[in-house]
């Protein structure tokens, strides 16, 4: 295969741009409490862009049209209900995490001190599994993209996207992946404002509605099982993603506080839109009956083919900089995941100046793991969203209840997210993954809240309020 070295290029100079930028952008970072999060600096602009360039994602512009192309115009709805819910649900939980723990780094420092050991070391455990997958998915959604619309081999599509992104989020860990993120959603919105009405002008309003309406009536109908299920079972695996993804407690303890939940409310209604307009970009397909062979890449097909040269150039630079930006954010979240919680525990009295060099380090190493796992590309975007659908479900009581209600019980906190994993899995692989996730869901509500009816505890918030202060004064 002859590699389009043209348009490799394009991809290089934009990559160029955000490691130039990073560079200016690192000048200031002399810390590693600064290259792990903000400590909130975040006013409305870079807060409420930072989250939108993070939360906008691969799987939001690819696994959005993939799900409506399954399940018509409730797939559309249920995607844009997965993200968009959820940032807005976290929304209350950031304004309490202020209160009760205002001097914490991730959300380690949240579970180490809210429960015990057991359950401290599961949710990490399954925390660092939640990220390789997640940014797995980026990796994959980053080789797809260019493979399809500019014909760059898979290999060297996602080996150029992580090189990319592990130089310049490097450089200023935190600050330039917030600091970039101001243009990369700029990027992002060419995407959404402007390929799908240039697609439908091409394409037609009438002739795709009509299309849908003869060879596929299912995917019109707001009443169809499959569609409903998926619609109901989508937010909660966005809520689970939200509560658990240390991105968002970054993003929580950076923002300031008395703007917390106005951000994180703009960015989920905002969210909400993105979906929505790239989705519609399936409709084109279940009509005209014109899709690829891998479902998963049916956006950036059917810009390229309906769109026009233009509408092919801004998909490609809009949906790369949604992978970088997120990339880059979950990769800064897994470090100071490690760097805090592993690292810090291990050799708590390190230096500054250590740690500083700890977490570049850490940076580039987690970079290149997320990179060789992506490139087997053993999975669609959607289908691994959904397979850690499970984990995610069993982890939203855990945390909300421990972060409102001083009763619940740690035991029952850790056995409501171990059965939930292992009803959830049996579920899914026997009934089917929707069912999985809401089974999961449930059985951790149920066991959180009954468990701790029947056993009380009385956590003492002050705990929490205390955590971070005798750290800050060691490293000092």
């Amino acid at each position: 295969m002859n590699i389009p070295w043209a348009n490799v290029l394009i991809i290089l100079l934009l990559g160029a741009l955000f490691i130039i930028s990073s560079w200016f952008i690192s000048r200031k970072v002399s810390s590693a409490d600064e290259y792990i999060g903000g400590r909130g600096k975040l006013g409305v602009a870079f807060g409420t862009t930072s989250l939108l360039a993070f939360w906008i994602t691969g799987n939001t512009i690819m696994a959005g049209p993939e799900a409506a192309y399954n399940n018509g115009i409730l797939g559309a709805l249920g995607y844009a209900a997965l993200g968009g819910f959820a940032v807005v649900a976290f929304a209350p939980l950031a304004r309490r995490i202020h209160q009760i723990i205002p001097h914490g780094r991730t959300v380690g420092d949240f579970f180490k001190n809210r429960f015990d050991r057991k359950s401290y070391y599961l949710f990490l455990a399954m925390a660092f599994v939640w990220v390789f997958g997640f940014l797995m998915t980026q990796g994959i959604g980053g080789g797809l993209l260019l493979e399809q619309i500019f014909e760059v081999p898979y290999a060297l599509a996602v080996i150029l996207t992580f090189i990319i992104v592990i130089l310049y989020s490097t450089m200023g860990g935190f600050a330039s992946v917030t600091g970039i993120a101001f243009f990369q959603v700029m990027l992002i919105l060419i995407v959404v404002i402007v390929v799908p009405p240039l697609v439908y002008l091409t394409a037609g309003v009438t002739p795709v509605y009509e299309g849908m309406s003869s060879v596929a009536p299912e995917s019109l109908d707001l009443l169809v099982p499959a569609g409903l299920l998926f619609l109901f079972a989508a937010p909660i695996v966005g809520i689970g993603e939200v509560f658990m993804d240390n991105t968002f407690w970054q993003r929580a303890y950076a923002i300031r506080k008395d703007k917390v939940v106005k951000i994180f409310s703009l960015a989920g209604v905002g969210w909400f839109f993105v979906p929505i307009a790239v989705a519609t970009l399936a409709f084109v397909a279940i009509g005209f009956q014109h899709a690829p062979d891998q479902v998963n890449q049916v956006a950036p097909f059917i810009a390229k083919v309906y769109g026009g040269q233009f509408a092919n150039w801004a998909f490609l630079v809009g949906v790369w900089a949604a992978l970088a930006s997120t990339i880059a954010a979950l990769i800064n979240a897994l470090v100071s995941l490690v760097l805090n919680d592993v690292y810090l525990k291990i050799k708590p009295n390190t230096s500054e100046k250590h740690q500083l060099k700890f977490v570049r380090v850490a940076t580039v190493v987690i970079g290149i793991v997320a990179m060789l796992f992506s490139l087997p590309q053993l999975t669609s975007m959607l289908q691994m969203l959904m397979f850690l659908g499970v984990v995610n479900a069993a982890f939203i009581f855990p945390i909300m209840y421990g972060l409102f209600w001083k009763r619940l019980n740690t035991n029952m906190s850790f056995a409501a997210a171990i059965l939930a994993i292992i009803v959830g899995y049996s579920v899914y692989y026997t009934v089917g993954d929707m069912q999985g996730i809401i089974s999961s869901g449930w059985v951790s509500f149920l066991v959180c809240w009954v468990g701790s009816l029947i056993k009380p505890a009385n956590f003492d918030w002050e705990i929490l309020r205390r955590v971070g202060l005798e750290e800050g004064a060691k490293t000092k």
